[in-house]
């Protein structure tokens, strides 16, 4: 999950991670997503993956890096699971 979300990011934002733009890279610090672009990235991920969003999550900077983004989804997705 985590690499299909780097090759959602690389290419929809048109950038490459590497020793500058790590995993841990705060996105938007470093001028690569903008507020258009989150969206796009959460739209992205409640098509792909499932899982909803709530106000925590859009406001608490969980998903500035790849790193905080992958574990949202990982987290998201085993809460999912536990409350079926």
């Amino acid at each position: 999950m985590k690499d299909e979300l780097k090759a959602y990011l690389e290419e929809q934002f048109m950038f490459e991670f590497d020793a500058e733009i790590t995993e841990e890279t705060d996105l938007f610090k470093a001028g690569i997503l903008d507020s258009f672009g989150y969206i796009s990235l959460m739209t992205h991920i409640e098509q792909s993956y499932g899982v909803q969003f709530g106000e925590d999550e859009l406001l608490g900077n969980v998903m500035v890096s790849l790193a905080g983004i992958a574990e949202f989804v990982d987290g998201a997705r085993e809460r999912a699971l536990e409350s079926r």
